[in-house]
């Protein structure tokens, strides 16, 4: 049975700070240094074979506080399927400042690249689409995220130009395209998966969200632009959880808004997807984090779009 769980200010507050339970630092921490980044040499040579690079960023839920633990529970064919991951998908992630993190190397995309190693997150369902997608080619999934993180003041800064976690996520991401060509992969970029908004309906404005992503998606695609003209950005609304995202329709109007300027912007929606986050954990439920098989649907959303 579904609860209803109707927070204060302060607890809601603590599920943003908190992002993944037991590690994330608190709202404006922020301390790791991107300027060693050094892409570990751990794919091989390319010989001009075709991949398909997939950016991954946001906060919690697309960092993962999905329960692995759920997913066998729920869906065991595909948390077996998950948990030996695809021969064809790699990953490159860093979460929550390197928390949890493949070590700036790429590593087959597993179960256990969340918020810690018991987690997961859209990255498993970016793998499946994709390997299916392109059964004979490689995906590379570059992922940087942060639980608890707000657009106009994490990843923007406070004239909406470059914030810190813009930086160091670009800082990432253009290490991996540079060293995918050092390999000789004939790569594209097909699309960047945005899953993030829930801290701006509690720290910002609704409405200032719009703005706020035009500025973040014009940046990236002016520093994609020498690599790539054109580049999908596919963004998930916010699910509007029982009592605690406070305008959460508002700020996905925003989101709706955008999408409807360009056909490069696709806007993936929680309710056509009936994500829940009502379920899990059984006696203790995190209602700000989506249930297993919903973050399969999210994951499955954003695959299905990237390789369009």
């Amino acid at each position: 049975m579904n609860k209803k769980l109707f927070l204060t200010l302060g607890s809601i507050i603590a599920i943003l700070l908190t992002g993944c339970k037991d590690k994330t630092p608190e709202h404006g921490e922020f301390t790791y240094n991107d300027s060693f980044v050094v892409i570990r040499d751990t794919l091989v040579e390319g010989n001009n074979q075709k991949a398909h690079v997939v950016f991954l960023f946001g906060q919690s839920n697309a960092d993962g506080v999905s329960s692995n633990y759920y997913l066998e529970a729920n869906a065991k064919e595909t948390y077996n399927a998950y948990k030996n991951g695809y021969d064809n998908v790699f990953i490159n992630f860093i979460n929550d400042g390197g928390n949890n993190s493949s070590y700036l190397g790429f590593q087959k995309c597993t179960l256990g690249c969340g918020c810690n190693p018991d987690y997961f997150g859209p990255e498993m369902g970016i793998a499946q689409k994709m390997s299916e997608a392109y059964p004979d080619e490689l995906t590379l999934i570059v992922k940087y995220t942060w639980g608890g993180t707000i657009l106009k003041e994490q990843w923007l800064d406070d004239n909406g130009g470059r914030g810190n976690l813009y930086n160091s996520s670009m800082d990432l991401s253009l290490k991996c395209l540079n060293y995918l060509t050092s390999k000789g992969y004939d790569w594209k970029i097909d699309g960047i998966c945005w899953m993030q908004g829930e801290s701006d309906t509690v720290y910002s404005s609704p409405k200032r969200y719009y703005q706020d992503t035009v500025n973040y998606v014009g940046l990236m695609r002016h520093d994609f632009k020498s690599y790539q003209e054109e580049i999908k950005f596919i963004d998930a609304g916010i699910y509007e959880a029982p009592g605690i995202w406070k305008d959460a329709d508002k700020l996905n109007n925003s989101k709706k808004k955008f999408a409807k300027e360009s056909d490069l912007n696709i806007y993936i929606d929680p309710n056509e997807l009936e994500l829940t986050t009502q379920n899990e954990p059984i006696g203790s439920v995190d209602y700000a984090h989506y249930d297993a098989t919903s973050m399969v649907r999210l994951g499955c959303a954003f695959g299905e779009e990237a390789a369009k």
